[in-house]
């Protein structure tokens, strides 16, 4: 650890490797690294025990702080600012607190417990958490005023956002949740932003160009590391669009109405048309520096991100956030020649249909979902199997929200893990046999299968 943090900062004494660097610098991988890390690999042991000094003092600081940033308002405008908090505290306090119930609770319980945490941040994080008091009041200055049922970016800070960093989850936050949302967004809003670069420009070493370049390269780097650290385990416990869809495969539960299992053909199709469609947009969006004063090329208006256009999530998260009155509205006939309009009418209604009739079939359609899915099976996490402890009874098969059958059907290879499986270890938590089903992380036990009468 020591030579890494001689490295760095060796590097760093090179001014365009600093800049890289600072493009990684984010508080995610410190609050991993110091917090999430241990509590995964340390047995359950007295140094366990020691350990959790550390997140309890993490919690503590955090509220310190908080109390810090209103102290620090001017004087003469004291009032509620909801949670006036720094990004590094505010994710050290998130993750220290899930670490310290985490004994408390079942494994159901507990994923409860960080997907609601997660849907909070990541939702309401835009005006209920931002850093300081003239964050604060600057995003206020931002909010529209003309035009409410339009979010422009100019309208939209993201809390997590610096001039040289951008921070995006492989899942599926929107950017364009209330007053920004705390991330930047989705792996494929960065996707977008990849493709919009002028190469032209870029060839003539346009200052401006690169400076963007280094900046989405930096942001590239740290989704990467991301999904290499967390594979698709960001799908089942910190995507907030999957959190909101889950609501209504609640109430069908609820209602006792069956779900439907898909076919393979249709698990085909629905990847071949998230494909399609992720594919039509990042075209869309490659011809954006070639588009005229009034945003069209060819004669058809294309929209800046064009696949967040379409995307369920930026109709259900600013909903959900803000209330119906945060309702973008459907793109004009005039947007891709209507392609826009429809598409983004079909993606909605299929997002509401697929949680309401069969679990998880949306998160088969998914493009965020489908890029680190992955690392699956190259990432730290391994979903682990021992067949001699199997006796085939199916009850991971059944519970599977992703209708996936290998890792009852395997018996041969340990590792089961399978690019659609969104990690919510619902089949370790409901397999019958003791140490039949583990995951790891890194070759180091997590959790194991434990029946209980």
């Amino acid at each position: 650890m020591a030579a890494f943090f001689a490295a760095y900062h060796l590097a760093a004494l090179n001014a365009a490797v600093e800049r890289w660097l600072g493009a990684l610098n984010s508080p995610i991988f410190a609050v991993f690294l110091l917090i999430i890390l241990p509590a995964m690999y340390l047995p359950r042991n007295r140094w366990y025990k020691l350990f959790l000094l550390l997140p309890a003092a993490v919690v503590a600081l955090a509220v310190l702080a908080g109390f810090e940033a209103y102290g620090s308002v001017p004087a003469g405008h004291e009032g509620f600012y909801w949670f006036l908090i720094r990004p590094a505290y505010l994710m050290g306090a998130v993750a220290s607190l899930l670490v310290l119930i985490q004994p408390l609770l079942s494994l159901g319980r507990f994923r409860l417990a960080v997907r609601v945490a997660c849907l909070l941040v990541l939702l309401y994080g835009g005006f209920a958490l931002r850093q300081d008091y003239a964050d604060y009041q600057g995003m206020l200055a931002r909010r529209p005023h003309a035009r409410p049922d339009i979010m422009t970016l100019a309208e939209t800070s993201p809390v997590l956002q610096s001039d040289g960093r951008m921070t995006h989850l492989p899942s599926a936050p929107c950017r364009f949740t209330a007053d920004g949302g705390y991330v930047q967004g989705c792996n494929m809003e960065l996707a977008q932003r990849l493709m919009q670069l002028n190469t032209s420009a870029l060839s003539a070493r346009d200052p401006a160009v690169i400076g963007a370049l280094s900046v989405l390269l930096g942001a590239t780097a740290l989704l990467l590391t991301l999904c290499f650290l967390s594979a698709r385990w960001t799908c089942g416990w910190l995507c907030p669009l999957s959190t909101l869809g889950s609501l209504f495969d609640f109430i069908r539960r609820k209602l006792g109405l069956p779900h439907l299992k898909p076919s393979q053909p249709v698990k085909l199709g629905l990847l071949f048309s998230g494909l399609g469609f992720a594919g039509i947009a990042l075209a869309m969006a490659k011809l954006y520096p070639h588009l005229d004063a009034n945003g069209k090329f060819a004669g058809c208006k294309i929209p800046l991100y064009p696949f967040c256009k379409i995307c369920p999530s930026q109709q259900v998260c600013p909903v959900a956030a803000g209330g119906p009155g945060m309702v973008s509205g459907l793109p004009s006939w005039e947007w891709g020649w209507g392609f826009f309009r429809v598409a983004s009418v079909t993606l909605l209604l299929f997002f509401g249909f697929a949680f309401i009739t069969s679990r998880r079939l949306w998160c088969r359609l998914c493009p965020m979902g489908m890029i680190s899915g992955i690392f699956n099976r190259g990432g730290m996490f391994r979903l682990r199997k021992d067949a001699g402890k199997c006796n085939r009874c199916g009850v991971c098969a059944e519970v599977c929200p992703m209708h996936i059958d290998r890792v009852r059907a395997e018996m041969e290879q340990p590792d089961v893990s399978s690019y659609d499986c969104v990690l919510c270890l619902k089949c370790i938590e409901k397999c019958p046999r003791n140490g039949c089903l583990s995951l790891e992380h890194g070759g180091v036990k997590v959790v194991e299968s434990r029946f209980e009468e």
